[in-house]
C-alpha cells in the first residue's frame, strides 16, 4: 500500500517510485482527499491492465489504492 509515510521514508532511501525519479523528471501526485483520483486511478488500472494482463500486481495494487481512496473520510476536490 502506498501511504505517504512510507512512500517519504522510500523516496529518501532511493527506493519507490519518487526514489527512482530523476530529480528534473516531471510527476503527478494524487491525494486519498482528492474527490478525483478514485476514478482516475481506476482508469490508470484499466488501461494498464490493457497494456500488461489483468492479474499483474501493479493493477491489483491500483485498484485497492482506489478503493482506499474511496473510503477516505474527507473528500473535496483538489485546490
Amino acid at each position: 500500500m502506498a501511504l505517504a509515510k512510507f512512500e517519504r521514508e522510500w523516496a529518501a532511501s532511493g527506493k519507490g517510485c519518487l526514489g527512482k525519479a530523476a530529480d528534473d523528471e516531471p510527476v503527478f501526485i494524487l491525494r486519498g482527499q482528492d474527490a478525483l483520483a478514485e476514478d482516475l486511478v481506476r482508469e490508470w488500472a484499466a488501461r494498464f491492465a490493457a497494456h500488461r494482463g489483468q492479474d499483474h500486481r501493479k493493477t491489483q495494487e491500483a485498484l485497492y489504492l482506489a478503493d482506499q481512496m474511496a473510503k477516505w473520510p474527507t473528500r473535496k476536490f483538489p485546490d
